[in-house]
């Protein structure tokens, strides 16, 4: 047999051999210790959720303008890629309680979330309200897209992942069952972080 035709029966095995990394960037929420510290949105169930697709560029969900209580405004949330360190510095605190969660997918998985999601760099595909998608949601969604997660309809994910801590706990089960890679680092002794 040829070498050129060989090559081309053994490319869909040898594709879904190769693996590549989806990363869940994860900055927990919390309040200042003393007054005049300053206060983040959501407090300690608060923080910032986002997904790592390149070398260095996270995809998070954040306020399109005003955040209103519910899905019922005409507020659009914004998709939108920073670099890890301008994802850091969300909430302008030079030291924050992190989580990095490493997924393992295939090239085709990754390729089908960035074909997919691209559009939503142009036009967020729904409000971001506070009784709404919100971070956490909008990440399971990005992870459903390259199927690491399954599925939900847009209100399930809303309330399923209402507030970072469910997703996280909801990936750090994945992890342990999937053999997931899961880093923390510490925040600032200047804060009270939420727990998991």
């Amino acid at each position: 047999m040829k070498p050129f035709i060989l090559s081309l029966l053994l490319f869909p095995f040898f594709a879904l051999c190769q693996k590549d990394t989806l990363v869940v960037e994860i900055i927990y929420g919390s309040k200042p210790l003393t007054k005049g510290g300053a206060h983040w949105f959501g407090g300690k169930l608060g923080g910032h959720i986002g997904l790592r697709i390149g070398q260095d560029s996270v995809m998070h969900f954040i306020p399109g303008g005003k955040v209103n209580a519910t899905n019922m405004n005409s507020d659009i949330g914004q998709y939108v890629i920073s670099s890890e360190k301008q994802f850091y510095r969300t909430f302008y605190c030079d030291t924050t309680k992190t989580c990095r969660i490493f997924i393992p997918v295939t090239p085709t998985q990754k390729q089908e979330l960035l074909l997919a999601s691209a559009p939503f760099l142009q036009k967020g595909p729904y409000p971001y309200a506070f009784f709404g998608m919100r971070c956490a949601a909008a990440c399971y969604h990005l992870l459903s897209l390259g199927k690491v997660t399954k599925k939900l309809s847009r209100s399930r994910m809303t309330w399923k992942f209402f507030y970072p801590r469910k997703l996280r706990k909801f990936l750090f089960k994945e992890a342990g069952k999937n053999g997931w890679i899961v880093k923390h680092s510490m925040g600032s002794s200047k804060r009270k972080w939420d727990h998991d």
